[in-house]
Protein backbone atom coordinates (compact mmCIF):
# COMPACT_ATOMS: atom_id res chain seq x y z
CA UNK A 1 0.00 0.00 0.00
CA UNK A 2 1.47 3.33 -1.09
CA UNK A 3 1.79 6.21 1.39
CA UNK A 4 -0.88 8.89 1.10
CA UNK A 5 0.21 12.40 0.17
CA UNK A 6 -0.88 15.18 2.57
CA UNK A 7 -3.36 16.83 0.19
CA UNK A 8 -4.78 13.49 -0.85
CA UNK A 9 -5.24 12.51 2.79
CA UNK A 10 -7.26 15.61 3.62
CA UNK A 11 -9.40 15.21 0.49
CA UNK A 12 -10.02 11.52 1.20
CA UNK A 13 -10.83 12.30 4.83
CA UNK A 14 -13.38 14.94 3.86
CA UNK A 15 -14.90 12.60 1.26
CA UNK A 16 -15.06 9.82 3.87
CA UNK A 17 -16.80 12.10 6.37
CA UNK A 18 -19.33 13.35 3.80
CA UNK A 19 -20.13 9.85 2.50
CA UNK A 20 -20.39 8.57 6.08
CA UNK A 21 -22.87 11.29 7.00
CA UNK A 22 -24.95 10.64 3.86
CA UNK A 23 -25.01 6.88 4.46
CA UNK A 24 -25.84 7.25 8.15
CA UNK A 25 -28.57 9.79 7.46
CA UNK A 26 -30.39 8.00 4.65
CA UNK A 27 -29.53 4.29 4.99
CA UNK A 28 -32.75 2.41 5.64
CA UNK A 29 -34.93 5.25 4.43
CA UNK A 30 -34.25 4.46 0.80
CA UNK A 31 -35.31 1.05 -0.50
CA UNK A 32 -32.50 -1.50 -0.40
CA UNK A 33 -29.98 0.71 1.43
CA UNK A 34 -30.08 -0.75 4.96
CA UNK A 35 -27.20 -3.08 4.03
CA UNK A 36 -24.90 -0.04 3.86
CA UNK A 37 -25.12 0.31 7.64
CA UNK A 38 -24.16 -3.34 8.11
CA UNK A 39 -21.08 -2.64 5.98
CA UNK A 40 -20.32 0.52 7.99
CA UNK A 41 -20.61 -1.30 11.33
CA UNK A 42 -18.38 -4.14 10.12
CA UNK A 43 -15.86 -1.70 8.61
CA UNK A 44 -15.74 0.34 11.81
CA UNK A 45 -15.06 -2.72 13.98
CA UNK A 46 -12.48 -4.46 11.76
CA UNK A 47 -10.54 -1.27 10.93
CA UNK A 48 -10.54 -0.26 14.60
CA UNK A 49 -9.04 -3.62 15.53
CA UNK A 50 -6.45 -3.36 12.75
CA UNK A 51 -5.36 0.08 13.92
CA UNK A 52 -5.28 -0.96 17.56
CA UNK A 53 -3.14 -3.97 16.63
CA UNK A 54 -0.23 -1.60 15.98
CA UNK A 55 -0.77 0.76 18.90
CA UNK A 56 1.31 -1.07 21.56
CA UNK A 57 4.26 -1.29 19.14
CA UNK A 58 3.94 2.41 18.33
CA UNK A 59 3.70 3.38 21.99
CA UNK A 60 6.60 1.22 23.19
CA UNK A 61 9.03 2.14 20.41
CA UNK A 62 8.24 5.87 20.19
CA UNK A 63 8.27 6.36 23.95
CA UNK A 64 11.32 4.19 24.67
CA UNK A 65 13.47 5.75 21.96
CA UNK A 66 12.37 9.28 22.89
CA UNK A 67 13.40 8.80 26.51
CA UNK A 68 16.61 6.93 25.65
CA UNK A 69 17.66 9.59 23.15
CA UNK A 70 17.18 12.28 25.77
CA UNK A 71 19.33 10.32 28.19
CA UNK A 72 22.12 9.76 25.66
CA UNK A 73 22.34 13.27 24.34
CA UNK A 74 25.20 15.35 25.67
CA UNK A 75 26.31 18.90 25.19
CA UNK A 76 24.98 22.09 26.65
CA UNK A 77 23.59 23.51 23.41
CA UNK A 78 21.83 20.28 22.49
CA UNK A 79 20.34 19.79 25.93
CA UNK A 80 19.23 23.42 26.02
CA UNK A 81 17.61 23.23 22.56
CA UNK A 82 15.78 19.98 23.24
CA UNK A 83 14.74 21.14 26.70
CA UNK A 84 13.36 24.39 25.31
CA UNK A 85 11.48 22.51 22.58
CA UNK A 86 9.86 20.21 25.14
CA UNK A 87 9.07 23.11 27.45
CA UNK A 88 7.38 25.01 24.62
CA UNK A 89 5.38 21.92 23.69
CA UNK A 90 4.17 21.40 27.26
CA UNK A 91 3.38 25.12 27.75
CA UNK A 92 1.48 25.24 24.45
CA UNK A 93 -0.64 22.28 25.55
CA UNK A 94 -1.35 23.90 28.92
CA UNK A 95 -2.24 27.19 27.23
CA UNK A 96 -4.58 25.41 24.81
CA UNK A 97 -6.24 23.54 27.68
CA UNK A 98 -6.77 26.70 29.74
CA UNK A 99 -8.21 28.69 26.82
CA UNK A 100 -10.62 25.98 25.69
CA UNK A 101 -11.82 25.26 29.23
CA UNK A 102 -12.49 28.98 29.74
CA UNK A 103 -14.30 29.08 26.39
CA UNK A 104 -16.61 26.21 27.26
CA UNK A 105 -17.23 27.62 30.75
CA UNK A 106 -18.13 30.98 29.22
CA UNK A 107 -20.36 29.48 26.50
CA UNK A 108 -21.86 26.28 27.95
CA UNK A 109 -24.79 26.40 25.53
CA UNK A 110 -22.48 25.41 22.66
CA UNK A 111 -21.77 21.95 24.01
CA UNK A 112 -25.23 21.59 25.54
CA UNK A 113 -26.75 21.89 22.07
CA UNK A 114 -24.18 19.45 20.67
CA UNK A 115 -24.85 16.84 23.36
CA UNK A 116 -28.57 17.51 23.08
CA UNK A 117 -31.37 15.26 24.19
CA UNK A 118 -31.56 13.08 21.10
CA UNK A 119 -32.68 9.50 21.59
CA UNK A 120 -30.26 7.62 19.31
CA UNK A 121 -31.35 4.87 16.99
CA UNK A 122 -29.90 1.46 17.76
CA UNK A 123 -27.14 0.39 15.39
CA UNK A 124 -27.52 -2.88 13.47
CA UNK A 125 -25.34 -5.71 14.81
CA UNK A 126 -22.00 -6.70 13.34
CA UNK A 127 -22.95 -9.88 11.52
CA UNK A 128 -19.31 -10.65 10.58
CA UNK A 129 -17.74 -10.58 14.03
CA UNK A 130 -14.00 -10.89 13.33
CA UNK A 131 -11.58 -9.77 16.06
CA UNK A 132 -7.89 -8.86 15.80
CA UNK A 133 -6.37 -8.99 19.31
CA UNK A 134 -3.59 -6.77 20.65
CA UNK A 135 -0.12 -8.22 19.95
CA UNK A 136 1.47 -7.38 23.32
CA UNK A 137 -1.07 -6.43 25.92
CA UNK A 138 -4.75 -5.75 26.22
CA UNK A 139 -3.91 -2.55 28.10
CA UNK A 140 -2.25 0.47 26.50
CA UNK A 141 -1.27 1.64 29.97
CA UNK A 142 0.95 -1.46 30.09
CA UNK A 143 2.57 -0.35 26.82
CA UNK A 144 3.13 3.15 28.19
CA UNK A 145 4.82 1.76 31.32
CA UNK A 146 6.90 -0.65 29.22
CA UNK A 147 8.03 2.22 27.02
CA UNK A 148 9.14 4.21 30.05
CA UNK A 149 10.91 1.20 31.58
CA UNK A 150 12.79 0.40 28.37
CA UNK A 151 13.72 4.04 27.73
CA UNK A 152 15.00 4.69 31.24
CA UNK A 153 16.62 1.26 31.45
CA UNK A 154 18.55 1.72 28.20
CA UNK A 155 19.82 5.04 29.54
CA UNK A 156 20.93 3.54 32.84
CA UNK A 157 22.75 0.51 31.40
CA UNK A 158 23.86 2.29 28.20
CA UNK A 159 22.43 -0.50 26.06
CA UNK A 160 23.39 0.55 22.53
CA UNK A 161 22.34 -2.80 21.05
CA UNK A 162 18.82 -2.69 22.49
CA UNK A 163 18.53 0.98 21.56
CA UNK A 164 19.40 0.17 17.96
CA UNK A 165 16.76 -2.57 17.89
CA UNK A 166 14.18 -0.24 19.43
CA UNK A 167 15.08 2.51 16.95
CA UNK A 168 14.54 0.07 14.10
CA UNK A 169 11.24 -0.87 15.71
CA UNK A 170 10.28 2.78 15.68
CA UNK A 171 11.17 2.95 11.99
CA UNK A 172 8.90 -0.03 11.38
CA UNK A 173 6.15 1.70 13.37
CA UNK A 174 6.61 4.88 11.33
CA UNK A 175 6.37 2.96 8.06
CA UNK A 176 3.26 1.11 9.26
CA UNK A 177 1.69 4.46 10.11
CA UNK A 178 2.68 5.88 6.74
CA UNK A 179 1.82 2.93 4.52
CA UNK A 180 -1.01 1.11 6.29
CA UNK A 181 -2.74 3.06 9.04
CA UNK A 182 -2.96 6.52 7.48
CA UNK A 183 -4.35 5.17 4.15
CA UNK A 184 -7.18 3.31 5.93
CA UNK A 185 -8.04 6.18 8.27
CA UNK A 186 -10.47 7.89 5.81
CA UNK A 187 -12.40 4.61 5.50
CA UNK A 188 -12.44 4.13 9.27
CA UNK A 189 -13.53 7.71 9.95
CA UNK A 190 -16.19 7.42 7.24
CA UNK A 191 -17.62 4.27 8.84
CA UNK A 192 -17.66 5.84 12.30
CA UNK A 193 -19.32 9.00 11.01
CA UNK A 194 -21.94 6.81 9.34
CA UNK A 195 -22.76 5.26 12.72
CA UNK A 196 -22.80 8.65 14.46
CA UNK A 197 -25.06 10.09 11.78
CA UNK A 198 -27.32 7.03 11.88
CA UNK A 199 -27.83 7.60 15.60
CA UNK A 200 -28.96 11.15 14.79
CA UNK A 201 -26.54 13.49 16.60
CA UNK A 202 -23.97 14.42 13.96
CA UNK A 203 -24.95 17.98 12.98
CA UNK A 204 -24.66 19.60 16.44
CA UNK A 205 -21.16 18.13 16.73
CA UNK A 206 -20.20 19.62 13.36
CA UNK A 207 -21.24 23.06 14.59
CA UNK A 208 -18.89 22.71 17.56
CA UNK A 209 -16.13 21.58 15.18
CA UNK A 210 -16.54 24.81 13.25
CA UNK A 211 -15.97 26.84 16.43
CA UNK A 212 -12.96 24.70 17.36
CA UNK A 213 -11.24 25.06 13.99
CA UNK A 214 -11.41 28.85 14.26
CA UNK A 215 -10.19 28.83 17.88
CA UNK A 216 -7.33 26.42 17.10
CA UNK A 217 -5.96 28.48 14.20
CA UNK A 218 -6.28 31.77 16.13
CA UNK A 219 -4.59 30.25 19.19
CA UNK A 220 -1.74 28.86 17.08
CA UNK A 221 -1.08 32.36 15.78
CA UNK A 222 -1.29 33.74 19.31
CA UNK A 223 1.24 31.10 20.41
CA UNK A 224 3.61 32.12 17.61
CA UNK A 225 3.27 35.73 18.81
CA UNK A 226 4.17 34.63 22.34
CA UNK A 227 7.16 32.58 21.14
CA UNK A 228 8.58 35.39 19.04
CA UNK A 229 7.96 37.94 21.79
CA UNK A 230 9.93 35.78 24.25
CA UNK A 231 12.72 35.30 21.70
CA UNK A 232 12.83 39.01 20.90
CA UNK A 233 12.96 39.94 24.56
CA UNK A 234 15.77 37.49 25.27
CA UNK A 235 17.80 38.35 22.15
CA UNK A 236 17.12 42.09 22.61
CA UNK A 237 15.92 42.60 19.04
CA UNK A 238 12.66 43.13 17.14
CA UNK A 239 11.41 39.60 16.41
CA UNK A 240 8.75 40.44 13.86
CA UNK A 241 11.08 40.97 10.89
CA UNK A 242 12.30 37.46 11.72
CA UNK A 243 8.74 36.17 11.49
CA UNK A 244 8.43 37.89 8.10
CA UNK A 245 11.61 36.14 7.03
CA UNK A 246 10.16 32.78 8.09
CA UNK A 247 6.74 33.30 6.49
CA UNK A 248 7.71 31.41 3.30
CA UNK A 249 8.49 28.41 5.53
CA UNK A 250 5.05 28.80 7.12
CA UNK A 251 3.39 28.65 3.70
CA UNK A 252 5.55 25.69 2.65
CA UNK A 253 4.66 23.75 5.81
CA UNK A 254 1.01 24.61 5.27
CA UNK A 255 1.25 22.94 1.87
CA UNK A 256 3.40 19.91 2.76
CA UNK A 257 1.88 19.13 6.19
CA UNK A 258 5.31 17.80 7.17
CA UNK A 259 7.95 19.41 9.39
CA UNK A 260 10.62 17.09 8.01
CA UNK A 261 9.86 17.93 4.38
CA UNK A 262 9.74 21.67 5.14
CA UNK A 263 12.95 21.69 7.20
CA UNK A 264 15.30 22.56 4.27
CA UNK A 265 13.18 25.65 3.56
CA UNK A 266 13.09 26.70 7.21
CA UNK A 267 16.86 26.17 7.48
CA UNK A 268 17.55 28.27 4.39
CA UNK A 269 15.29 31.07 5.65
CA UNK A 270 16.75 30.80 9.16
CA UNK A 271 20.26 31.41 7.88
CA UNK A 272 19.14 34.79 6.53
CA UNK A 273 18.12 36.02 10.00
CA UNK A 274 20.45 38.92 10.92
CA UNK A 275 23.35 37.88 13.22
CA UNK A 276 22.32 34.20 13.05
CA UNK A 277 25.43 32.00 13.16
CA UNK A 278 25.35 29.48 10.32
CA UNK A 279 26.62 26.61 12.47
CA UNK A 280 23.89 27.24 15.04
CA UNK A 281 21.22 27.39 12.34
CA UNK A 282 22.56 24.11 10.90
CA UNK A 283 22.08 22.54 14.32
CA UNK A 284 18.86 24.10 15.62
CA UNK A 285 16.51 23.88 12.64
CA UNK A 286 17.01 20.16 11.88
CA UNK A 287 16.84 19.37 15.61
CA UNK A 288 13.66 21.41 16.18
CA UNK A 289 11.99 19.86 13.14
CA UNK A 290 12.12 16.60 15.12
CA UNK A 291 11.52 17.83 18.67
CA UNK A 292 9.41 20.99 18.50
CA UNK A 293 5.73 20.20 17.85
CA UNK A 294 4.02 22.73 20.04
CA UNK A 295 1.44 23.75 17.42
CA UNK A 296 0.31 20.18 16.78
CA UNK A 297 0.39 19.20 20.45
CA UNK A 298 -1.70 22.23 21.37
CA UNK A 299 -4.27 21.20 18.76
CA UNK A 300 -4.43 17.64 20.08
CA UNK A 301 -5.01 18.93 23.62
CA UNK A 302 -7.78 21.31 22.54
CA UNK A 303 -9.38 18.60 20.42
CA UNK A 304 -9.19 16.06 23.26
CA UNK A 305 -11.04 18.33 25.69
CA UNK A 306 -13.65 19.19 23.05
CA UNK A 307 -14.24 15.59 22.01
CA UNK A 308 -14.44 14.49 25.65
CA UNK A 309 -17.28 16.97 26.16
CA UNK A 310 -19.06 15.91 22.98
CA UNK A 311 -18.88 12.17 23.59
CA UNK A 312 -18.76 11.80 27.38
CA UNK A 313 -20.40 15.07 28.51
CA UNK A 314 -17.44 15.91 30.74
CA UNK A 315 -13.89 17.21 30.55
CA UNK A 316 -10.91 15.00 31.37
CA UNK A 317 -9.86 15.07 35.03
CA UNK A 318 -6.99 17.37 35.95
CA UNK A 319 -4.61 14.54 36.87
CA UNK A 320 -5.39 12.64 33.67
CA UNK A 321 -4.96 15.79 31.59
CA UNK A 322 -1.57 16.60 33.14
CA UNK A 323 -0.35 13.04 32.60
CA UNK A 324 -1.67 13.16 29.05
CA UNK A 325 0.22 16.38 28.25
CA UNK A 326 3.50 15.17 29.76
CA UNK A 327 3.43 11.85 27.89
CA UNK A 328 2.20 13.45 24.67
CA UNK A 329 5.13 15.88 24.69
CA UNK A 330 7.56 12.94 24.78
CA UNK A 331 6.02 10.64 22.19
CA UNK A 332 5.43 13.41 19.65
CA UNK A 333 9.18 13.26 18.96
CA UNK A 334 9.57 11.01 15.94
CA UNK A 335 5.99 11.54 14.79
CA UNK A 336 7.04 14.22 12.33
CA UNK A 337 7.53 13.49 8.65
CA UNK A 338 4.33 11.46 8.44
CA UNK A 339 1.15 13.35 7.51
CA UNK A 340 -1.19 12.66 10.40
CA UNK A 341 1.69 11.16 12.38
CA UNK A 342 1.14 13.43 15.38
CA UNK A 343 -2.42 12.29 16.01
CA UNK A 344 -1.51 8.68 15.23
CA UNK A 345 1.30 8.73 17.79
CA UNK A 346 -1.10 10.31 20.28
CA UNK A 347 -3.74 7.59 19.80
CA UNK A 348 -2.35 5.27 22.52
CA UNK A 349 -2.28 8.12 25.04
CA UNK A 350 -5.78 9.26 24.15
CA UNK A 351 -7.18 5.76 24.60
CA UNK A 352 -4.92 4.65 27.45
CA UNK A 353 -4.88 7.80 29.59
CA UNK A 354 -8.11 9.59 28.67
CA UNK A 355 -10.09 6.43 27.94
CA UNK A 356 -11.29 7.49 24.47
CA UNK A 357 -13.38 5.01 22.50
CA UNK A 358 -13.87 4.58 18.77
CA UNK A 359 -16.37 7.42 18.31
CA UNK A 360 -14.14 9.83 20.22
CA UNK A 361 -11.08 8.81 18.20
CA UNK A 362 -12.90 9.27 14.90
CA UNK A 363 -13.89 12.78 15.97
CA UNK A 364 -10.28 13.43 17.05
CA UNK A 365 -8.97 12.39 13.63
CA UNK A 366 -11.52 14.53 11.82
CA UNK A 367 -10.85 17.65 13.89
CA UNK A 368 -7.06 17.25 13.88
CA UNK A 369 -6.39 16.24 10.28
CA UNK A 370 -8.58 18.95 8.77
CA UNK A 371 -6.36 21.59 10.45
CA UNK A 372 -3.11 19.56 10.31
CA UNK A 373 -1.47 21.94 7.85
CA UNK A 374 -1.93 24.87 10.26
CA UNK A 375 -0.42 22.90 13.14
CA UNK A 376 2.61 21.90 11.08
CA UNK A 377 3.09 25.48 9.93
CA UNK A 378 3.00 26.67 13.55
CA UNK A 379 5.57 24.02 14.50
CA UNK A 380 8.06 24.89 11.78
CA UNK A 381 7.67 28.68 12.06
CA UNK A 382 8.17 28.54 15.82
CA UNK A 383 11.56 26.88 15.29
CA UNK A 384 13.06 30.25 14.41
CA UNK A 385 12.09 31.67 17.80
CA UNK A 386 14.05 28.86 19.46
CA UNK A 387 16.96 29.48 17.10
CA UNK A 388 17.04 33.15 18.14
CA UNK A 389 17.33 32.19 21.80
CA UNK A 390 19.98 29.52 21.19
CA UNK A 391 21.95 31.90 18.94
CA UNK A 392 21.91 34.58 21.65
CA UNK A 393 22.89 32.18 24.42
CA UNK A 394 25.61 30.20 22.62
CA UNK A 395 26.53 32.33 19.61
CA UNK A 396 28.05 35.15 21.58
CA UNK A 397 30.03 32.71 23.75
CA UNK A 398 31.36 30.96 20.67
CA UNK A 399 32.30 34.24 19.04
CA UNK A 400 34.11 35.43 22.19
CA UNK A 401 36.16 32.23 22.38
Amino acid sequence: MKPVKPTQLIIKLVVGIVLGIIIGTYAGEWVGTKWLMYVAVFGKDILKDLIQFFLPLIMVTFLAVGIADLGKRAGKMLNFTVGLSYTYTVVACVLGAIVIVIFFKAFPSITEVAMGKIVPRKLPPNIVNIKIPYPFSASLITSIVLGFVLGIGMTWVKSDNLLKITQEGREISSEMIRRVIIPIIPFYVGCVFATISYKGDIWPKMVVFGYMLVIIVLLQWAWLFIQYSIAGGYAKRNPYPVFKTMFPAYLTAWGTTSSAVTMPISLARGKTIPDMREDIADFVFPMCSQTHLSGSAMTITISAITVSLLTYAKMPGLASLILFILILSVIEVGAVGVPGGSIMAAWPVLTGVLGFGEEAMALMFALFLIQDSFGTAANITGDASIAMIVNKKFGEAAAAS
